[in-house]
């Protein structure tokens, strides 16, 4: 039972720097001999908790991620309330509270260097995880007349384009900080950039 405990501690391990490495840096830029100096074991090491290698390491460390992920943005929107603005927010500073994903690197970057049934594996890994919960909650606002009628799944994918974007912006030198851009872009995504005026002239 013992060892069966410290497998899984060292294969978490394995997983976390890899999860620190590769959404730093992506799939192409990090080797296995990367990731055993991080770690400070042989590399030969890691091909006893992941035999086939790089890419069964990263496929299990991004659906790791992405389950986190989205256990996490469920647990935020139960705990807003029937809100989707009140929602929104708690999903942004759940994104802001933990590492980033780049998900728009990783499907055109990363995913197209794997094998074609593991890279579409993880795309509709990703696709349950992040996109069901956001698609899930413009469905019940909708429902409760808070939104227009418009596609959900495209309102899904633009809220987390608009997470990435400022990930993304919080590596530059930008004077906004992380969770006013994100209430800014929020009042966008609910209200337009438009004035009324304006609106109603065209």
């Amino acid at each position: 039972m013992t060892d069966e405990v410290e497998l899984t501690d060292a294969k978490q391990r394995v997983l976390d720097a890899a999860e620190n490495m590769f959404m730093e840096h992506g799939y192409a830029a990090v080797t296995l001999r990367d990731l055993a100096e991080r770690l400070d074991i042989r590399q030969a090491s890691l091909y006893y908790h992941f035999p086939d290698g790089k890419e069964q390491l990263y496929v299990e460390m991004a659906e790791r991620a992405f389950q986190t992920h989205s256990e996490g943005m469920r647990g935020e929107m139960d705990a807003a309330g029937d809100d989707l603005r009140s929602q929104l927010l708690a999903i942004a500073d759940w994104f802001a509270q933990h590492r980033p994903i780049n998900v728009i690197g990783m499907m055109y970057a990363d995913l197209p260097a794997l094998s074609r049934e593991r890279a579409q594996r993880l795309a509709q890994t990703a696709y349950e995880a992040l996109f069901f919960p956001l698609r899930d909650a413009f469905v019940a606002a909708q429902r409760r007349g808070e939104v227009r009628d418009i596609n959900p799944e495209m309102l899904a994918g633009f809220f987390l384009a608009l997470m990435d974007g400022i990930t993304f912006s919080q590596t530059q030198p930008v004077t906004v900080g992380r969770a006013e851009m994100a209430e800014a872009a929020i009042d966008m995504v609910l209200h337009g950039i438009m004035t009324v005026g304006r609106a109603a002239s065209e």
